[in-house]
């Protein structure tokens, strides 16, 4: 019986730890959380957010690609857009997304 449990609780644990659950969830991307979250200072800086994210609505950018470097991003002590940006374009260029 013990031999049923085990694994069973092995996998509850797994998917209770919070990094598990952090990469579940889909963040709501809009122009103003990406701005507030990566410290825009510039109207270039927001311009280039609102571009992404008409990319994105046009199908021309993946938004898994965007919501996974913004989450990166976001997690920088400093410069959070600037990671954002540069990572961003290096990524796409190498599936081939020119921005």
């Amino acid at each position: 019986m013990c031999r049923f449990y085990l694994p069973l609780l092995v996998v509850l644990a797994l998917l209770a730890t919070p990094w598990a659950r952090a990469a579940k969830a889909d963040v709501e991307l809009t122009a103003d959380v990406m701005r507030i979250a990566l410290h825009t200072s510039t109207q270039q800086e927001d311009g280039f957010i609102q571009y992404v994210l008409d990319k994105v609505d046009q199908g021309k950018l993946p938004l898994d690609l965007v919501q996974s470097t913004f989450l990166w991003a976001r997690k920088k002590p400093h410069k959070k857009f600037f990671y954002f940006q540069q990572g961003l374009i290096l990524r796409a260029k190498d599936r081939g997304i020119i921005l």
